[in-house]
């Protein structure tokens, strides 16, 4: 990974996690995970760094977060497509 990913990740990753913000949950605490969508790639492929969505353990590897039932997902009505979409949203306002 070069400085400047891993640089672009650390601004993913203050943004706190797509989903709680979404959900309207103050996360500020908690340090994200980074997702890597796999939207469009094979099971053992990984999408560009500069694709990545800032998730909590629980949206991110939990239960019902988006490598579980992806119930998260459900319940926003939205997809890992458009968590990406917010996050490029807030990384350029």
């Amino acid at each position: 990974m070069t400085r400047a990913e891993s640089a672009y990740l650390a601004r993913v990753a203050r943004l706190g996690c797509a989903c709680c913000n979404l959900l309207g949950f103050d996360m500020s605490d908690v340090q994200p995970e980074i997702h890597h969508p796999r939207e469009d790639q094979g099971m053992a492929q990984r999408a560009s760094s500069y694709l990545a969505i800032p998730l909590c353990a629980e949206h991110h590897r939990g239960a019902h977060g988006i490598h579980g039932d992806r119930q998260v997902l459900r319940q926003l009505k939205c997809s890992e497509i458009d968590l990406l979409a917010w996050t490029i949203g807030r990384l350029n306002s």
